[in-house]
């Protein structure tokens, strides 16, 4: 019986540390890597027109803070789709990757597929084949500046004036069954990069909340569209945090009622 209970015991201390060693991964995940990719991708017209295919694979190296040291064209499709495929891979930041806990230096690959039907399928799910920029000029540098440090901030772009930040969320958040259910309040806070664009990239958690409450957060903060920050009378992409507090208040009949507050800054 000793023996068998060291095999156990081995085989528990392996399986924590298997636990503990991760590979490089974009901020926010795979899945909010994918949504990113999808919305931002565009197929050069010069691919479009000759039916070049293809998939670009990028190697790359992270350093233990998750910065991008070096990177190279590990399989290419075209010049064209091959700078599609950089233009996207530099807006991405990257955790690192960590072997018991300790974040190391790495390497990993990244990989975009040029494919025309899924692209046209793509194009007609999301609405558009362009970018619109709602102001121009725009820096072209890459820059991510903090909210803090800009001459003009990001704003939410609604088609009604007379909604406000903490309006949209509130008229369009379903507060989830379970967390009614548990009772459960609390603040989910997002971080984001608000794009030259408009559009957001990089999208992560930073105070989760569970029974759906964070994922509530993110389909919200997904629907909407922002007037980018400017410096310099350039529009710039900006690292900026949203809140949404969900809160239960008592209700007259004893039972409790959904409230939410919101807001957005540094």
């Amino acid at each position: 019986m000793r023996w068998k209970f060291i095999l156990c015991l081995i085989f528990s201390t392996g399986f924590i540390q298997a636990q503990e060693t991760t590979d490089i991964q974009a901020v926010g995940g795979n899945k909010q890597l994918k949504h990113f990719v999808a919305q931002e991708l565009l197929y050069p017209d010069s691919c479009v027109e000759n039916g070049i295919e293809g998939t670009v694979v990028i190697r790359f190296t992270t350093d233990h803070t998750g910065s991008v040291l070096k990177y190279a064209l590990e399989r290419n499709v075209s010049p064209a789709c091959d700078a599609e495929a950089l233009r996207i891979f530099n807006m991405i930041e990257w955790v690192p990757a960590f072997n018991m806990g300790i974040p190391q230096t790495d390497s990993g690959t990244f990989e975009i597929e040029f494919n025309l039907k899924k692209y046209r399928r793509l194009v007609r799910q999301r609405g558009y084949s362009m970018h619109y920029y709602p102001y121009e000029p725009m820096d072209t540098s890459g820059v991510v500046y903090n909210y803090t440090d800009l001459h003009t901030a990001p704003h939410p772009i609604f088609t009604n004036d007379k909604i406000s930040f903490s309006g949209f969320i509130a008229a369009n958040l379903n507060y989830p069954e379970a967390a009614i259910k548990q009772n459960l309040s609390g603040v989910v806070k997002v971080g984001i990069i608000v794009e030259p664009h408009g559009k957001i990239s990089n999208l992560r958690i930073i105070e989760p909340l569970g029974a759906g409450c964070s994922e509530e957060t993110i389909r919200l903060v997904k629907m909407l569209k922002w007037m980018p920050g400017t410096y310099e009378r350039l529009a710039v992409r900006t690292r900026m945090t949203l809140s949404i507090i969900f809160n239960l208040d008592n209700e007259s009949d004893g039972g409790f009622g959904p409230k939410v507050k919101s807001s957005y800054g540094g």
